[in-house]
């Protein structure tokens, strides 16, 4: 479980159960996640589910549930616990308008495969990321998702802008060493987070997390051309240690620092 109170107070958990038995229980947050591998039977209103690998999990608030194995293999699962406060906050900046009571995607448990891959995913920047802008854009682009997949209904954006997206750009590169927060980004260009992601992409065919992080790596190129060794060029761009710096690198440029380095 790891824990991001700068983040809506979001909590993230990746784990693999083999016998593992859940004793009736309820969260007082949101859980949304998706089931990686295996099969979880888990009894949840009113009716016993079989949840294959695939399926996404939409719980609410005060839903009570328990369950275990479904199969001898057991299974994985990926969720994120969102409180009601910061989930609140969410809706009201994707959609525009505060929500009216509790958030109901229509049933706990959903056979949504390509959902299920691209939650996963994104589960993985928020549970271990070191960028916080990636996880910002990672969280709002999850349950934005869930939303025009699952509730349609209450998913409709607010209207379009383009704000101050250029002065948001010049500020990601006069800040490549430093970790930049979403909220940073929006109080520069004067919309909502959804809205600065999404007219971002517009300017630049890149949402802000992936614009940025490219910015990094060509200062890390910059400093392997200098001399530096990849771990210094890693802690002067900004990255946690090496191993971080190492694989956005290669997904990049299709070749490892050390390699780039060599010439």
């Amino acid at each position: 479980m790891r824990s991001r109170p700068d983040l809506y107070g979001i909590e993230t958990l990746s784990a693999r159960y083999l016998k593992q038995t859940f004793k009736p229980h309820a969260h007082d947050e949101y859980l949304f996640g998706v089931i990686d591998g295996g099969v979880h039977a888990v009894w949840c209103r009113g009716e016993m589910n079989q949840v294959p690998q695939g399926s996404v999990v939409t719980m609410r608030p005060g839903d009570v549930h328990h369950g275990g194995a479904g199969s001898e293999a057991g299974w994985r699962q990926r969720m994120i616990y969102i409180p009601e406060a910061g989930m609140r906050a969410l809706l009201e900046d994707i959609t525009g308008r505060a929500p009216a009571g509790t958030l109901d995607f229509g049933a706990a448990f959903h056979a949504r495969p390509g959902l299920a891959r691209r939650v996963s995913a994104l589960h993985e920047v928020l549970h271990a990321s070191d960028q916080t802008l990636s996880r910002d854009v990672a969280l709002d682009t999850l349950l934005g998702g869930l939303l025009c997949e699952l509730a349609p209904e209450v998913s409709q954006p607010p209207p379009r802008g383009s704000g101050r997206i250029a002065d948001a750009i010049e500020y990601l590169r006069s800040r490549v060493e430093d970790d930049v927060s979403l909220e940073d980004l929006c109080r520069i260009t004067g919309l909502r987070r959804r809205q600065t992601i999404d007219a971002f992409r517009r300017v630049t065919g890149l949402p802000p997390h992936a614009w940025h992080l490219q910015r990094k790596v060509q200062h890390v190129k910059n400093l392997l051309r200098t001399g530096l060794s990849p771990a210094e060029a890693a802690a002067q761009a900004g990255f946690a240690d090496q191993s971080h710096m190492g694989r956005h690198f290669r997904a990049i440029t299709g070749i490892t620092p050390a390699a780039y380095a060599k010439g």
